[in-house]
């Protein structure tokens, strides 16, 4: 699999930088990357053009990892929501990834490959939806259901936090992923890293057998047989007497 990661919320002059969330994306990277012994995928990881750390590229450093940096992070700020989006959606376009995974819970509307997101929080009313959608969707003020809707997965770290998105958000709970832990900086990564990567896969795997089930099987032609033509006895040569 092609996967891709948002990785430039590491980085501390990102504006809506946490030091816990930069550290558990900082982990999950390293700790998938190192379970990949046998280089079986192509990690593709998205900075900005901001990122300058040599140590932290050098540890992201193998052979099945590229590194991207999305251009003109300097600019978006001037650039109306709507085009931001565009630009970045268009910059994920051309990575041709088979799945993106945003650890922090940023979600390009109008990219139309797959997602999945990690929710750090979640609104519990649509007053808080309108706070986390201009918080942490780059100012979008668009509906938080439809911030739900463009995620194939959401992962999030707690069984009330997975409630909420169901019964609140209205977000199908067999689309929830709880990774239970009350702290994200002490993750069981041995364990979650195998389920992260089953998670990817599904996910990859669902559009296809989609296809499948809406392929209509080829009706078969009926073949007319012309109905054989019952053979003449043949006619008894009369003896003279």
């Amino acid at each position: 699999m092609r996967i891709g990661i948002d990785a430039h919320i590491i980085l501390p002059q990102h504006k809506r930088y946490d030091p816990k969330i930069a550290r558990f994306t900082e982990n999950l990277i390293t700790h998938l990357i190192e379970a990949d012994k046998k280089q079986e995928h192509t990690w593709v990881l998205f900075f900005d053009e901001r990122m300058q750390d040599k140590k932290l590229l050098q540890k992201f450093s193998k052979k099945n990892v590229i590194i991207k940096r999305f251009p003109f992070v300097q600019y978006r700020r001037y650039l109306p929501v709507l085009y931001s989006h565009m630009l970045i959606s268009s910059f994920l376009r051309s990575a041709r990834l088979d799945v993106f995974h945003s650890p922090e819970g940023l979600i390009p509307f109008v990219y139309p490959g797959r997602m999945i997101t990690t929710f750090h929080y979640v609104p519990r009313g649509k007053l808080e939806s309108g706070l986390f959608v201009r918080t942490f969707m780059l100012g979008a003020r668009v509906a938080f259901a439809q911030l739900c809707k463009r995620a194939r997965r959401i992962i999030v770290f707690k069984a009330n936090d997975k409630k909420l998105l169901v019964e609140r958000h209205g977000y199908p709970a067999e689309r929830v992923v709880v990774i239970e832990t009350e702290d994200i900086e002490r993750v069981d990564w041995a364990g979650r890293v195998k389920e992260l990567l089953a998670l990817y896969e599904d996910v990859v795997t669902e559009k296809k057998k989609r296809r499948v089930k809406k392929a209509k099987p080829k009706s078969k032609k009926k073949v007319r047989t012309k109905k054989k033509k019952p053979a003449k006895k043949p006619k008894k040569k009369k003896t003279k007497k």
